[in-house]
């Protein structure tokens, strides 16, 4: 299958960097060296002009800026027909308005985290009744290895833009305060970061593997007037747990607001 990349930032070349281990990956974007310089590294091929990047792709992944939707679909219309599929990783930008701008092509509006680029990735795929189940199968396939994939309503993308794909920034800064905990207890920011990375690796092991909601878990560890209940009680006197939840319905409204 070919893939055609529009806009190779950092969401972009981590989907060509997956793309090329299995498919032919053109790549465009108005940085001419930036493009040049992913494609070299993952084996693609840099595309110039962007109607010929577009008219030579099955599959054109959309991954600019949302301000910038408008001008591209108006220098592209010419290169899409109704059997091309579009890929739009455009936060806050709907079906609707992929539409309006995209009269042909076939659709697909995805919300996806960076963990992708390590197989590790969330990735959720708006429901669309124009899309059939064989289009759905092919996006499928292409997206196979990247992690979780999930087909749902679309007027729950936001909500995984805000839990999944902002959420990794969140849990960066929770593992950033225990590494300096652990600096602040006497370790090297080395040997912290490797302890504070093996802890949480352990958290969601013992959740998968158990089953168990994360409360109960806890309270395996949080023995009467030990340690971790010592330290569970200033979480929770410091809001922490409000503060998380805070954070994670303020990345939801920006989402909901983004063309704003």
């Amino acid at each position: 299958m070919k893939v055609a990349i529009i806009g190779c930032g950092v969401m972009g070349s981590a989907f060509a960097k997956h793309f090329a281990k299995k498919h032919s990956v053109l790549l465009h974007d108005h940085d001419k060296l930036k493009a040049q310089a992913v494609a070299k590294e993952i084996g693609a091929a840099y595309e110039e002009n962007l109607t010929h990047s577009i008219e030579k792709a099955d599959v054109v992944l959309l991954a600019m800026k949302p301000k910038d939707l408008a001008s591209f679909a108006k220098a592209a219309s010419g290169a899409l027909t109704e059997k091309k599929i579009l890929i739009s990783i455009l936060a806050g930008t709907p079906l609707a308005l992929l539409r309006k701008n995209f009269p042909t092509g076939v659709l697909v509006r995805s919300m996806p985290n960076l963990a992708l680029a390590y197989g590790q990735g969330v990735i959720g795929l708006a429901e669309n009744t124009h899309i059939s189940p064989q289009i759905k199968q092919a996006v499928d396939s292409l997206l196979e290895g990247i992690g979780l994939v999930a087909w749902m309503s679309e007027d729950k993308i936001e909500a995984l833009t805000a839990l999944s794909g902002s959420g990794i920034g969140l849990v960066l800064v929770m593992i950033e305060a225990m590494i300096d905990g652990g600096v602040h207890l006497g370790f090297t920011a080395q040997e912290a970061r490797e302890f504070v990375l093996m802890t949480m690796e352990g958290a969601v092991a013992l959740m998968k593997e158990t089953g168990k909601h994360p409360a109960e878990l806890k309270l395996n560890i949080a023995s009467p007037g030990g340690t971790t209940i010592a330290g569970l009680k200033v979480l929770e006197e410091e809001g922490v747990r409000s503060g998380i939840v805070h954070a994670l319905v303020a990345c939801h409204e920006k989402a909901l607001n983004m063309l704003e």
